[in-house]
Parts: structure tokens; sequence; C-alpha cells
């Protein structure tokens, strides 16, 4: 009778260590994430078609972008430094908010973040580029449920899906 409890206590400690290492592997980067006008009307949409959506560049030395639209601060340093950018002013940038959640990319970026903002702090996750990098701040243009990212030379123009999580529709020119 008394192995048989150690038994059962040993495959409780198991499952409260499963559980934990769950917790624990589940957590995402997070980065400093100012969510100035969570009660304004417009901060919940952004009308991006063409070459209206919202661009902006990092400010001040602390490189936190700020969407001009909505007053939102991103601090910018973690996914600069993923992205092998040396960390400075002036990087543009483009950033879209489309159901709840941003996407940003920028000039040199080799991929897509996707940053999903959680009280003063946002939840980071990026999706690589099907090209190498992209050389400029891209166009953002919402499609549907999609994000078309393109070029303002057509050189390149890649749709993801937002709720499959996936590229679709992927154009590059030859050479690029």
């Amino acid at each position: 009778m008394y192995n048989y409890q150690i038994e059962d206590i040993l495959k409780k400690i198991n499952v409260l260590l499963l559980v934990a290492i769950m917790v624990f592997v589940s957590c995402a980067t997070k980065i400093p994430f100012e969510q100035t006008c969570l009660t304004c009307v417009q901060s919940q949409r952004i009308n991006c078609k063409g070459d209206d959506c919202p661009q902006t560049v990092m400010v001040g030395s602390n490189c936190i972008a700020i969407m001009d639209e909505t007053g939102e601060k991103i601090n910018m340093n973690y996914i600069l430094t993923q992205e092998k950018i040396q960390i400075t002013g002036g990087i543009p940038l483009t950033i879209a908010k489309i159901r709840g959640r941003y996407f940003v990319a920028g000039k040199m970026f080799r991929n897509l973040w996707i940053l999903t903002p959680c009280e003063n702090e946002a939840r980071v996750k990026f999706i690589p580029f099907p090209m190498n990098v992209i050389d400029e701040a891209p166009i953002f243009e919402i499609t549907g449920d999609n994000l078309l990212i393109k070029d303002a030379n057509n050189r390149y123009a890649f749709e993801y899906d937002i709720d499959a999580k996936k590229w679709i529709n992927q154009k590059a020119r030859a050479g690029e």
C-alpha cells in the first residue's frame, strides 16, 4: 500500500513538472509596448490602401517607433537586434494594426514581425520573408483577411494570410 502512495505522488509530481515545462516553453519574447490610445476609435482600425498606410521612423536614442495616427509606442531594440540592423534613429518602418495585432517591417528587414499587445508589453513573433532582405520600407495593403506586402517599384509582392499564418501569392522579379 505504501508503494502505491509513492507512485501516486510521483505521477502527480511528473504531471506538475510537465505543466510547468509547457508554461515555460510557451512564453514568447516580449518587448515594451505603450498603448496610449486604447479607447480611441481610430486606434482600433487602420485604413490601409496603397500609399496611405501608416509609415513612421525611429525617433530618439531609445529606438522607439511611434504610430503618429494612434500614439502607440513600440520599443524596437529587440527587433532591430534580431534583424542584425545597427540600433539607430531614422530607420524607415511600415506598421499596420490589423484586428488588434501589429505587423512591422522595415528597410533591410528579413522578417515580418507580428506584435500582440498585452498591457504595456507585446508578444513578438516573426515570419521570414520569402526573399532574403527587404531593401526599403515596404508598402502594406489589406486584402480581405490578408496582408499584401510590396515595394513601390513592383519588384516583389507577398501576400500573408493572417489567419492561416503563411505566405501565399509570392511574386518577385527574376534575379531579386
